[in-house]
């Protein structure tokens, strides 16, 4: 039975896409109480997957979000 559920949740990751991928460790990470620069290079990494893919909505959605963790590193928080 294990190895059911390991081999459905194997091939289930393999049928995500890769931005799929990245939001959600984003957001595990957030959850996770990962620091703001970690935040910030998570937003920067998913931005770029969407410029690559281009998509200006989700790049600029992404490139904002990475703009206000950044600017947390900058304060200190």
């Amino acid at each position: 039975m294990r190895c059911a559920i390991l081999l459905a949740a194997a091939l289930l990751a393999g049928c995500t896409s890769e931005i799929e991928r990245q939001t959600n460790e984003y957001t595990i990470m957030r959850r996770s109480g990962a620091t703001s620069q970690e935040l910030c290079d998570k937003a920067y990494e998913i931005a770029e997957i969407y410029r690559e893919d281009g998509d200006t909505a989700g790049f600029e959605e992404w490139d904002r979000t990475g703009d206000i963790h950044c600017y947390d590193v900058e304060l200190g928080i």
